[in-house]
């Protein structure tokens, strides 16, 4: 006789839009992902490919076609939003965009794959998440696991970037690379682009504990680095950024207090901010198509190329 064990329909926890939890332990994603492979995307002329870094990260690597000879390109580590607890490099959204800012800006782009809460709890994707940054960083000149970073990465001109609690990753993965030592004048952070990114916020307070299981709270360093500014201007080691909010977003308001607090710190690096309108939260994933969102993939290429 075959048994059938049928799941339970029962809620034990309600986060949506994000995510519910059944009784029964099922997670159910309420935000539907579709994935893709790594492939040459003729559109763009950019080559993209998977790579293990450690046991719970790994990335999709992007490069663009017909490097000439001995030429070197930035490279721009990113970290995608979700947060904590949807999405990937290999979604379809972040492919594309990846794609697009590739061939824009022409960079060698690494794309952050980390492991997901509620399944792991945070701070494993901070764990990952640095498990790959610390692996571009580490690269040493002419040799490295990566031929594609080893070949056409300059290491003096590294990004980081990211959305939503992907601009919370760019900041805090900025402040572990300074605290490891593993920044010099050959070995760069030039510039970090914020984009709508998540810092603390009461209404989400629910979510960050639970997704810790209790271990942070939103005022943890983590999520509110504007707390100790004089440790913010230490930490933040690079020449400029880039902190993007947009009008119609509830985290604007916490993505203009970590710029303010930034300016205010005495911080010696540029710090620009740039307000958009009327797109919504990280509009120009959900929409790749409108004219803002073509205005704002460009405004992120010229300031990777902004001349040193």
């Amino acid at each position: 006789m075959t048994m059938t064990i049928e799941s339970s329909t029962e809620i034990l926890h309600d986060f949506s839009p994000r995510f519910l939890i059944y009784k029964d332990g099922r997670i159910e994603r309420l935000r539907k992902d579709v994935v893709v492979p790594p492939s040459y995307n003729p559109s763009t002329g950019v080559h993209s490919k998977d790579v293990k870094i450690s046991p719970g990260a790994s990335a999709r690597i992007y490069r663009p076609d017909d490097i000439p000879d001995n030429t070197k390109l930035p490279i721009l580590i990113y970290y995608h939003g979700g947060a904590y607890c949807q999405f990937s490099p290999f979604s379809i959204m972040y492919h594309n965009f990846l794609n697009s800012i590739v061939s824009k800006a022409h960079v060698i782009a690494v794309s952050v794959d980390y492991r997901l809460a509620p399944e792991y709890p945070i701070p494993t994707c901070y764990d990952d998440t640095w498990d790959v940054t610390k692996w571009v960083l580490t690269h040493p000149a002419g040799t490295g696991p990566d031929p594609w970073i080893t070949q056409w990465g300059d290491m003096g001109r590294v990004f980081l970037a990211g959305d939503s609690a992907g601009g919370n990753f760019s900041h805090n993965m900025l402040a572990q690379a300074s605290r490891a030592g593993l920044l010099s004048p050959t070995t760069k952070i030039e510039g970090v682009v914020l984009v709508h990114p998540f810092f603390s916020l009461g209404e989400l307070e629910d979510v960050v504990e639970f997704l810790s299981e209790g271990k942070m709270g939103v005022t943890h360093p983590i999520f509110h680095p504007m707390g100790d500014p004089v440790r913010m201007r230490r930490e933040v080691e690079c020449e400029r950024m880039l902190v993007c909010v947009e009008k119609d977003d509830v985290l604007r308001e916490k993505g203009t207090a970590y710029y303010e607090a930034l300016k205010g710190s005495g911080w010696e690096g540029k710090v620009e901010l740039l307000e958009t309108n009327g797109g919504g939260h990280v509009f120009h994933l959900w929409d790749a198509k409108l004219e803002k969102s073509h205005e704002f993939l460009q405004v992120i290429a010229s300031f990777i190329n902004q001349p040193t």
